[in-house]
This record gives structure tokens, C-alpha cells and sequence, in this order.
């Protein structure tokens, strides 16, 4: 099982969607509501395990008409995400660093429950969860096999946890040295808006 956890790793170094998400929303709101992002990631694989072990992901996956409906709702989310980062206005933090203090943010709250629905309404992580984890499982040990898949589910999050974490951390550093210029600040938030629309696109082309 270590093999599983080490090439957890590696899917999570390697440039996606996710990493992108991660990036651009620690960049905008720092490296503490960052990881707000990331547990809500972690809760949706959470979800994504479960629904793997119940037998769901394999029935979406299997039905187009599931597959396109989950594909346009996640790209209605991002596209409305896009819609309020293009719409926020930028200020000034005050430079004490607190990032409650700057103008249009996010709470904690709030970016949990978006990095939830970004995952659960990402109809490409069922599929991917599909092709990871199942093949994964070998019948000859001593655990139960479903056991088993909630286990590589849970060396899934962890590895997501350390990769994006440290990502937020990077991320949120570049944010201290941008906290007093509003331009910084709007050109972040276009960023992230970006991000969104491309990750909407993403999802039917990529």
C-alpha cells in the first residue's frame, strides 16, 4: 500500500486542474483560507471514496446523460465563480496582515463548501478515482476489499493534503508580498477568475 500512497504523490505534483485551483485561490486569499480550499478537496475525495465503495461512481460513470448533467453544473459553478472574481473589488489589507480586513473576502466557511462542490461537480475525478483506486485492490490480502479502497481513499487525501499544502503555503507567501497594492490585489483576482473559466472549458475539452 505504500506503492499507492507514494504514486498518490506523484498524480499530485504533476500540473492539473486542481493544483491550478489551489494555486489561484491561496495566491487571492492567502495561505490560511487556502487550506480552507484544501479540506474541502479532501472532504469531496472524501465523498468520491464512498461513492466508489457504494458502487454509485461506477453507475454515473456508466451513463452519459449522468455524466453531461454533473459536467454542466460543475461548469455553471466555476463560470459563477469566474463571475464574482471579475466582480470583486480590491483594496488595501492593512498591514498587520490580517486578511479579515480586506475588502470582498471570502469566509473560512464559504471556501470549504466551494472546494467541496469543486470537487463533487468535477464529473472527471469519478473517473479518475475509478482508474486509481479499484486497480489497486488485490483480492489475496487479508482485508476486505472495500476496506481496502476506503484505505487507498484515505492515502489519496493525505497525499492531496502535503502536495496542495505545500502549494497554499507557496502561494500565500506571494499574497504577504502583494497585500498592500490594490492593483496586485485586482490583477489576483482576474487571475482567479481566469483560472475558473478555464477550468469551466476544462471540464468538456480537457
Amino acid at each position: 500500500m505504500l506503492e499507492f500512497f507514494i504514486a498518490a504523490l506523484v498524480i499530485g505534483i504533476a500540473p492539473g486542474p486542481d493544483n491550478l485551483f489551489v494555486l489561484a485561490q491561496s495566491a487571492t486569499y492567502g495561505a490560511r483560507l487556502g487550506f480552507c480550499i484544501i479540506l474541502g478537496l479532501c472532504t469531496g475525495i472524501a465523498i468520491h471514496t464512498c461513492l466508489l465503495v457504494a458502487g454509485v461512481s461506477a453507475l454515473i460513470a456508466a451513463s452519459p446523460t449522468a455524466f453531461f448533467v454533473i459536467q454542466c453544473l460543475g461548469a455553471a459553478y466555476l463560470l459563477y465563480l469566474a463571475y464574482k472574481s471579475f466582480g470583486v473589488k480590491a483594496g488595501v489589507v492593512q498591514m498587520n496582515g490580517d486578511s479579515r480586513s480586506e475588502p470582498g473576502m471570502t469566509s473560512a466557511r464559504s471556501l470549504y463548501m466551494r472546494g467541496i462542490i469543486m470537487n463533487l461537480t468535477n464529473p472527471k475525478v469519478i473517473l479518475f478515482v475509478l482508474s486509481l483506486i479499484p486497480p489497486a485492490v488485490r483480492l489475496e490480502r487479508p482485508i476486505h476489499p472495500s476496506l481496502q479502497m476506503a484505505i487507498f481513499g484515505g492515502e489519496f487525501i493525505l497525499a492531496t493534503m502535503i502536495v496542495f499544502g505545500c502549494i497554499a503555503l507557496l502561494a500565500g507567501t506571494v499574497k504577504k508580498f502583494l497585500l498592500t497594492s490594490p492593483k496586485a490585489n485586482r490583477n489576483l483576482n482576474w487571475f482567479s477568475g481566469a483560472v475558473f473559466v478555464f477550468l469551466a472549458v476544462a471540464l468538456f475539452f480537457v
